[in-house]
């Protein structure tokens, strides 16, 4: 299936560039920077009709907060990558948009956590020496479909830069969660299945993010 989605964004964005520097409609090629959910990037947009647009962008994001997952404070760091190719469809002979394809996501999220005090993990409460340094990762990886709308033509005659913004959903998978610990009883069986009981909560909470949104807003210019 993957495989599948890879070959299908391939495609995309052949369309794209092949359209740039030929299709007879495309009225040339835009550039744009934008800002949101999947972080900061860019992207290239070019016309495929008077009313269809195609474009393709990467996005990053590298940024560390704390934050509380199932009562324990950690440490997170974003490590976020992704690249999309998507098709606009003009209605209304207007900016508004519809908007469709594919984001291929790379997005970790790195936990960690050292316990000053006793906390429960998997239900049962365990002193800091006892859990010693929390460390995992939240993944959300593959290739997702994508819809939204959206206002905005990067590709509009009659202006040579603007704003536009996106709002919709990839559908990805729910995030993966790993987690492990290294205190005093590290090794012990009991306190392994408490530690994945708290991993498989830790999942539960997140597993709305598998319809994830998407938001941005971004400044272009036509050429």
């Amino acid at each position: 299936m993957r495989e599948k989605s890879h070959a299908i964004l391939l495609l995309i964005v052949s369309v794209v560039l092949s359209c740039g520097a030929g299709c007879a409609d495309s009225g040339g090629l835009a550039i744009s920077g934008k800002a949101g959910t999947l972080g900061f990037g860019g992207e290239l947009t070019t016309g495929i009709t008077s009313n269809v647009n195609a474009r393709v962008g990467l996005n990053t994001l590298d940024f560390d907060y704390d934050d509380e997952f199932d009562n324990v404070e950690y440490d997170v760091g974003l490590d976020f990558a992704s690249f999309s190719a998507l098709v606009d469809w003009y209605l209304f002979d207007s900016s508004f948009r519809i908007s469709g394809g594919l984001i291929s996501m790379d997005h970790t999220l790195n936990l960690d956590a050292t316990p000053t005090a006793s906390e429960e993990i998997g239900g049962t409460l365990y002193t800091p020496a006892e859990i010693g340094t929390l460390s995992g990762d939240v993944e959300i990886d593959g290739v997702a479909p994508y819809i939204g709308i959206g206002w905005g033509d990067p590709m509009d005659p009659d202006k040579k830069w603007g704003f536009y913004c996106d709002f919709g959903v990839a559908f990805t998978d729910s995030p993966d969660v790993s987690l492990a610990a290294n205190g005093t009883l590290a090794s012990d069986s009991t306190f392994q299945a408490n530690l994945a009981r708290e991993r498989q909560e830790i999942e539960d909470d997140l597993e709305p993010f598998e319809f994830y949104p998407v938001l941005s807003l971004g400044l272009y210019f036509r050429f």
